[in-house]
């Protein structure tokens, strides 16, 4: 049971799109030096060359194994494993606190998880998870939320009759 999932091109390719639209506008739209219109245009090209680097093939994804799952996020590796987590959940990204914007999966570690000192174990309360996932992969963020979750299950051996399923279980016709 090994499976790879990469980020999607599509959002990267609207998101440096996007950035470059905003550059020309604001290259175009300057009337003055004293507009900030500089200073914009260097944070977009900063966000277009940071958006950018997950496109480079063998920068970004999601590794699934038997074991645990691996992320790979600018070339860097960090490794879970599915006994080291407690729950995945989904985690929705709201504007001015009440219109979603974007949705992704964050999980909480477990108690036996050995890395997680007292300023992290704070922030996880406050925020209700651990760790975030820096993309979804492809995915809609529900639909890797639950293979993720069926993923730990498999691999810790958790009935799931004896847990609440964190998601809206669908009833077959």
């Amino acid at each position: 049971m090994e499976r790879c999932l990469y980020p999607s091109r599509r959002r990267v390719g609207l998101l440096v799109f996007g950035c470059f639209l905003l550059i020309i506008l604001t290259a175009t739209s300057a009337r003055n030096r004293r507009s900030g219109g500089a200073m914009l245009t260097f944070l977009c090209v900063i966000g277009v060359i940071m958006s950018s680097v997950s496109l480079v093939p063998g920068a970004a994804w999601l590794k699934l194994d038997s074991q645990g799952f691996t992320v790979r996020y600018w070339f860097k590796d960090n490794t879970y494993r599915w006994i080291e987590i407690k729950e995945f959940k989904l985690i929705t990204h709201r504007w001015m606190g009440f219109i979603p914007v974007h949705r992704s999966v964050g999980f909480t570690f477990s108690e036996s998880y050995p890395k997680r000192n007292v300023v992290s174990r704070m922030v996880g309360a406050i925020a209700s998870f651990d760790r975030n996932l820096p993309d979804n992969y492809g995915m809609k963020a529900q639909a890797l939320l639950v293979l993720l979750e069926s993923c730990r299950r498999q691999a810790v051996g958790v009935d799931a009759n004896r847990y609440q399923v964190p998601w809206p279980a669908i009833e077959p016709e």
